[in-house]
């Protein structure tokens, strides 16, 4: 898979997740309470293009988190599963410490409903171009399995669209139910 750095997020270094957390005033004790959500976008929204919604929507995810959201740089990548022609796709990682009593599925909701915001329409097709998506990879340590949400993500530690920018903001991120380091994984992947 052919995945390049496009742009960074905020500044010319994204800070680790340690530094963030330091930024916002939490301790690194707060890191065992975040959710991670991976951004992607191959179609233009109101925001602008792939790249500018991502950014945009990153906004949005700040209204659901009890500190400012941390977004990974935003990187290109080939479409992968997705129906033949599909434009290349702008992909981030970000995390957030969501609010008082948020649960998974609640948070699952408010990703759909920002979707919604930038004019994604779910026709039924897999893997179809959109302006925007946005998955829940994980929750905390939650592990669920139901029709509506499996946690962790069931294909976050196998992409490298996800793996390659949550590891330039928390490479040492261990999903739950693995004992694999994101920057151990992503070379297992890709192997570099």
């Amino acid at each position: 898979m052919c995945l390049h750095l496009l742009t960074q997020s905020m500044s010319c270094l994204s800070p680790t997740i340690a530094d963030w957390l330091r930024q916002s005033g939490q301790s690194t004790d707060q890191a065992a309470g975040l959710a991670l959500i991976g951004l992607g976008a191959n179609l233009p929204s109101l925001a602008g293009g792939p790249a500018d919604t991502l950014v945009a929507a990153k906004r949005h995810l700040d209204g659901l988190s009890a500190i400012p959201v941390l977004l990974s740089p935003v990187m290109t990548s080939r479409p992968v599963d997705c129906p033949p022609g599909s434009p290349d796709f702008c992909n981030a990682v970000a995390v957030v410490l969501p609010k008082g009593d948020c649960t998974p599925m609640q948070l699952l909701s408010d990703l759909h409903s920002i979707e919604q915001v930038f004019g994604r329409q779910r026709s039924g097709l897999r893997n179809e171009a959109r302006p925007l998506d946005l998955d829940l990879l994980a929750f905390a340590d939650a592990v669920v399995d139901d029709d509506k949400l499996q946690l962790p993500h069931p294909r976050a530690t196998q992409r490298e669209f996800v793996l390659r920018p949550l590891s330039h903001i928390w490479p040492d991120y261990r999903f739950p139910g693995t004992d694999q380091t994101v920057k151990s994984l992503l070379t297992a992947l890709s192997g570099s």
